[in-house]
């Protein structure tokens, strides 16, 4: 099995950001969010504070503005309709049956994207869909926790990545990739 990370990977660039830019236009109120979620970001990356502090601090504005969405799946649609033109196009020549695309986006997000492009297997974060509350943040190490949950016996082909926060996942694959733009280069 191939498994690709998503955002900086197959997809050209942070689909979270383009994510929130496409809600900004429908809501402008969002940029009330933005110093909080900027703050909690910033102290994570300067290592501040850690992942789960910084999921601590803005997952509640996440879930809140998550909660008035009437309709999500029409919404990656749309969504998709604008956006599909960046994934990157080398991923159709690495395609196989079997990839995984394994990312810390919600799998809302995920599903449609991966459905348009024949990827059957995918994890991602996980928004409970009554309570729109963040229920698992596919990050860091817990790649590894939930693809061992899904797929206990399952070997690691190839892992395609842009980052070593994936440190985690290129442990237990056989072989990395780590791709940088439209280039690819095997480091392990």
């Amino acid at each position: 099995m191939n498994v690709f990370d998503f955002d900086n990977t197959i997809y050209d660039g942070e689909s979270g950001i383009d994510l929130f830019t496409f809600y900004l236009k429908r809501y402008p109120d969002l940029l009330k969010f933005a110093p909080k979620v900027a703050t909690a970001l910033v102290r994570y990356k300067l290592r501040k504070i850690t992942i789960d502090k910084a999921l601590q601090l803005y997952a509640p504005y996440v879930e809140e503005f998550l909660r008035r969405l009437d309709d999500p799946e029409k919404d990656m649609r749309e969504f998709w309709d604008l956006h599909q033109h960046k994934i990157k196009p080398f991923y159709e020549d690495l395609r196989r049956e079997d990839d995984l695309v394994i990312s810390a986006s919600p799998e809302g997000e995920l599903a449609e994207i991966c459905g348009r492009l024949g990827i059957k297997q995918y994890l991602g974060s996980v928004i409970d869909e009554e309570t729109r509350q963040i229920t698992r943040f596919n990050f860091r190490q817990n790649k590894v926790k939930y693809f061992r949950e899904k797929y206990p016996d399952a070997e690691i082909d190839t892992l395609f990545t842009d980052s070593f926060n994936d440190r985690w996942l290129m442990d237990i694959a056989k072989h990395v990739v780590l791709v940088d733009g439209d280039k690819y280069k095997r480091i392990k």
